[in-house]
This record gives structure tokens, C-alpha cells and sequence, in this order.
């Protein structure tokens, strides 16, 4: 078949047009980052997340050579801002800065969620950190057997709501140990943390770096820990494996993905970025004040939240844990 004469310059000028492309994309992503890079964080500014995130676009920023902005998109328990960051541009300047509760128990606890861990590609864990179960003194436990052998008497958890980490980790310690409590849920950690210092309720579950301060103070008794190792501020307060002999492990962890789709030259310049960060005299420094520990590079953070969505949607079937 002979192509016409206007059909042949049609196919020379395609040609050259994509020959021209090419080279201008290959620049684009190698030049990157070329313009500032938004995080979204999905919880209010002020909280645990929101500095954890700020204290990481700070040292990733000088590493890039480019403006890391904080952008606090609250709204359904972190659901809206990472919702929003799924359907953005994936193109390496809008970031999520997702925790435990968006990436691993959103996606098994909420039917109409608009993503899932799919929906991102790894960057790397920033940090993560066990959670403590304490109680008020004067709740006459001890000691996490003393929890256990209660039988008879159910002790009331206070969490920071139905859903949350602390939820989840007492329906994981119910269903391991056989202890009778009754999950009390809060609108947060905060009211929480008020009612066990104030005796109306018995125990509380939650973030171990939010509540040691307390347990030092004398305020609150902790009983144990849900890492795999004692906890660094505190060794003296066992590990609830250690204590159950059975397998148990809970953490809280945040790090940083982005859209699906992003360029792989701008998810490598990230991933190196974030890897970098890690190791910085700051962070880790802040870090080790906080009892947290280092995260985990991009491979490794992708099996993190696939082995931790696999735990938490099954305790919220078995538990048939539902929110509002």
C-alpha cells in the first residue's frame, strides 16, 4: 500500500514530535525536584504525626535542595487526606505521609474507602514505636498477670476510639490471653489519658511514648509494652510476649509514600532522600528522646503494611469492630 503524500509528512511529523518529547520528559524527571514538594499529613497540625512529619521534611528538604511544605488535610480519622493524595497527580510532589492507621487499618475497617495500600508505592518508614497498656493505681492491677488471671472482674480500656490502634491491640491482647475487659472508646487520646489519670476508668492502651511520661511520674502503672523488645526509656517494663509466651507484637508507625504511578527516577531520588534523613544526628536524636525507633527502607515498608493490614482487618472481623 503507498501512503499519500500528506499521509507520509503526517507520520514524519508524529515521529519527530515523540523524538522531541522524549528527550524533554527524560530531562524533566532527571531535573527532579524542580519546584517545591508537598506532604500531606492527614491529622491535625500539633499532634505526634504532624511533627514527626515536619521533623522529616525538614532534613529531606536541605538533602534535596528543594522546599518540603507541610500540608494538614484532617478529616475521618486521616481518610480524607489520604484519599486526597491516592487521586493526585502521581508525579513526585504531592506526598502522603500515612501511619498505621490510614495504610493498615483504614482499608479493613471502612467499606466505602476511596484507596487502599495499593494505591501508593512505598517510599520508606520514618519510625515506629510499641504501645503501652498501663493502669491508675489505684485499679488494683499490678502487673499484666494480674490482668489476666482477673477473671471474674472486667477492667474497662480506655482507647482513643473505636478502630484505633489501641482498640485493636486490647481486642489482639482479649483474643491471645483470655482477659476479660470492656474497650471503652474516647474522640481521642487525650480525653482518654484524662479519665485514667483521674480513676474513672481502669487502664488505657496507647502510644508507649505518650504515656510513659506519666508512668515515671508515678500517675499511671504500666504493665507492659506491645514491641518485640523492651522498650528503650523504660527496660524495666516487660514486653507482653514476654510475659504471655505467646506470639504478640503491636507498633504505631508513619512514613512516606506516594501516588501510584509516580516516575521511578523521582520514587529513587525519594527513596535515597528518606534514607539519608534517617541516619541524620537529628532525627535520630529526636527519635531516641521520643523512645521511637528508626524505620525501615522502602522494600522492607511495603511488607510492614501488607503483614500489618493482614493482622488488623482479621481482628476486625473476629471482633466485628465497626465505626460510625
Amino acid at each position: 500500500m503507498t501512503l499519500s503524500p500528506f499521509a507520509g509528512r503526517r507520520q514524519l511529523l508524529l515521529a519527530a514530535t515523540l523524538a522531541a518529547c522524549a528527550p524533554l520528559s527524560a530531562l524533566a524527571q532527571a531535573d527532579y525536584p524542580s519546584r517545591p514538594i508537598t506532604i500531606v499529613v492527614p491529622f491535625p497540625a500539633g499532634g505526634p504525626t504532624d511533627a514527626s512529619a515536619r521533623l522529616y521534611a525538614s532534613v529531606m528538604g536541605e538533602i534535596l535542595g528543594q522546599s518540603v511544605i507541610i500540608d494538614n488535610r484532617a478529616g475521618a480519622a486521616g481518610t480524607v487526606g489520604s484519599a486526597a493524595v491516592a487521586r493526585a497527580t502521581p508525579d513526585g510532589y504531592t506526598l502522603l505521609w500515612g501511619g498505621t492507621s490510614t495504610l493498615a487499618v483504614a482499608p479493613g475497617l471502612y467499606k466505602n474507602l476511596h484507596y487502599d495500600a495499593q494505591s501508593f508505592v512505598p517510599i520508606g518508614m520514618a519510625l515506629r514505636g510499641p504501645l503501652m497498656i498501663a493502669a491508675h493505681p489505684g485499679a488494683g492491677v499490678a502487673t499484666l498477670q494480674d490482668l489476666v488471671k482477673a477473671k471474674g472482674r472486667k477492667l474497662n480500656v480506655g482507647t482513643a476510639g473505636n478502630g484505633s490502634i489501641g482498640h485493636l491491640a486490647t481486642e489482639l491482647l482479649v483474643e491471645t490471653s483470655g482477659a476479660q475487659l470492656t474497650h471503652v472508646p474516647y474522640r481521642g487520646g487525650g480525653p482518654a489519658l484524662t479519665d485514667v489519670l483521674g480513676g474513672q476508668v481502669e487502664l488505657i492502651f496507647d502510644n508507649a511514648s505518650q504515656l510513659y511520661p506519666y508512668v515515671k511520674s508515678g500517675k499511671l502503672r504500666a504493665l507492659a509494652v506491645t514491641g518485640a523488645q523492651p522498650y528503650a526509656p523504660g527496660p524495666e517494663v516487660p514486653t507482653v510476649k514476654s510475659v504471655l509466651g505467646k506470639d504478640y507484637e503491636a507498633y504505631s508507625w508513619f512514613g512516606l509514600v506516594a501516588p501510584k504511578g509516580t516516575p521511578e527516577p523521582a520514587v529513587q531520588k525519594l527513596m535515597a532522600a528518606m534514607t539519608k534523613a534517617a541516619q541524620s544526628p537529628q532525627i535520630r536524636r529526636e527519635l531516641e528522646q521520643q523512645g521511637l525507633e528508626p524505620g525501615v527502607p522502602a522494600r522492607e515498608f511495603g511488607a510492614v503494611i501488607a503483614a500489618d493490614y493482614k493482622k488488623w482487618s482479621g481482628i476486625i472481623n473476629r471482633a466485628h469492630v465497626t465505626v460510625e
